[in-house]
């Protein structure tokens, strides 16, 4: 832990600030249904008299507390456990300081100043707390019952003296049941534990060399390139605001995951062709399209929010992209004149986003198993009513940043047995150089990214 810098009054104006902010983030996520970011942000936005510095320990603090909510979850009883989940009661004190130092203990990082209080809540001594504290590189935090033995004792429950932790804690009871036969399970739940890096896309004509190397000596981040992608950077927990930077500003980078930008590469568009995104929302794959075809012929995209296309105007207009056409499409069959005019449409479809769980913890305990099969139908209708718009010998791509097969293949192979027009087309997996025989699965082992599905097909010739 670090020396003390801080005086004991601002410590303790600290942890109420993590419990306040944890009540609502907390009450949004179980109750609402609503992202952890947003309301956090939003609870950032009504208290600007939080530093930089809280709000940094404010975010880690909070997203700490989901990402291994999973096991946290065993320092309740049943009935508590269904309460907290459902309705969210208020949050003492002591129990805010139970939740977040088991959360920043598991995360098995230094400990930040914090601590102190949240261990004097609790009656610990630092000494029991500061051995469990594991700064070395590659541990996966599942020795954490110790931590969750300790805390829960101090509640005055009773020790948890058997407890095991396992991978499958970390993730929902029903999500293994959806993945792929051939993934291993306990290897995807271990990657959610671990955050991500921030991804960048190197656009219009920059060099990433030179940005990589301003990047690291103007802001001092942590910068990395990937050699089989020159224009993909990758910079761990960024210290600087990206967006407000020059290098943004100027359109030279947009934040894109890598795992996302393979979906463009999938999708391979070339320069004076006519694309369609059919659900661009705030517009990254649109804008990557609009890169790969170096600014020659026409990206339209289309999204039912309206709000998601401002977005979309504003950053286009920021990059200097003037072949992007944005359009409002409410996911219905094609008029007559929009039929087959494309020679390649992307659907992005709406989805669980459990490929995402390293970078949103919160959402793994907000999405019920009974949303997969209802998301599952829509993608459906969404992308039959989608591929009208291809014209014949053009492509077709299906993409999910969700691992559930419901939504991925089980998708593509009902679309293709409703439409014989169509077939899987083979293509080379970017990540890996190896061909695929139409659909890819990406991991987060794949890149150190999000986990995504994409299938190419494209539209027979006609005769």
């Amino acid at each position: 832990m670090n020396e003390q810098k801080m005086s004991m009054s601002k410590l303790e104006a600290q942890a109420r600030a993590c419990r306040d902010a944890l009540q609502e983030v907390m009450e949004a996520v179980f109750v609402h249904k609503r992202p952890a970011d947003r309301t956090l942000n939003s609870f950032l936005r009504n208290n600007k008299q939080y530093g930089s510095r809280d709000r940094k320990l404010l975010s880690e603090a909070v997203f700490a507390v989901f990402r291994w909510w999973g096991a946290i979850r065993k320092l309740f009883d049943r009935e508590e456990l269904e309460v907290l989940e459902s309705e969210v009661p208020e949050i003492s004190y002591n129990g805010a300081a139970a939740l977040l130092l088991t959360a920043m203990v598991m995360e098995k990082r230094e400990l930040p100043e914090v601590a102190v209080i949240w261990m004097r809540e609790l009656g610990l001594r630092q000494s029991e707390v500061n051995d469990l504290v594991v700064t070395g590189k590659g541990s996966d935090g599942l020795d954490g019952w110790r931590i969750l033995g300790l805390v829960r004792a101090a509640l005055r429950r009773k020790a948890l003296k058997s407890l095991k932790l396992t991978p499958f804690d970390l993730v929902p009871e029903w999500f293994p049941k959806y993945l792929p036969a051939d993934i291993k399970a306990e290897k995807l739940a271990l990657w959610f534990q671990r955050r991500p890096p921030m991804w960048l896309r190197v656009q219009n004509n920059a060099d990433p060399v030179r940005l990589a190397a301003d990047l690291k000596e103007k802001y001092l981040l942590n910068v990395k390139s990937n050699p089989a992608f020159p224009n993909a950077l990758s910079i761990a927990r960024p210290q600087v605001n990206l967006y407000g930077i020059e290098e943004y500003r100027k359109g030279m980078f947009e934040v894109q995951d890598l795992a996302s930008q393979m979906i463009g590469l999938v999708c391979a568009p070339k320069p004076g062709q006519r694309w369609w995104d059919a659900c661009a929302g705030a517009g990254g794959k649109t804008l990557q399209l609009a890169d790969q075809m170096k600014q020659k012929g026409t990206v339209v995209a289309t999204d039912i929010r309206a709000y998601k296309l401002d977005d979309l105007r504003t950053r286009a207009k920021r990059a200097g992209f003037p072949n992007i056409e944005c359009r409002e499409w409410n996911g219905k069959s094609l008029r007559s004149k929009q039929q087959k005019v494309y020679d390649g449409v992307l659907v992005d479809a709406p989805c669980s986003c459990s490929g995402t769980w390293r970078r949103n913890p919160d959402a793994r305990w907000s999405t019920d198993e009974a949303e997969i099969a209802e998301i599952s139908k829509l993608q459906l209708e969404i992308l039959s009513h989608a591929s009208g718009g291809v014209k014949p010998d053009g492509i077709l791509v299906y993409a999910t940043c969700s691992i559930c097969e419901p939504e991925n293949t089980a998708v593509v192979e009902a679309f293709l047995a409703a439409d014989p027009e169509f077939e899987l087309e083979k293509f080379i997996n970017p990540l890996t150089g190896g061909e695929c025989s139409g659909m890819l699965h990406i991991y987060p082992w794949d890149g150190d990214c999000d986990a995504m599905f994409a299938a190419r097909m494209r539209r027979k010739k006609a005769e």
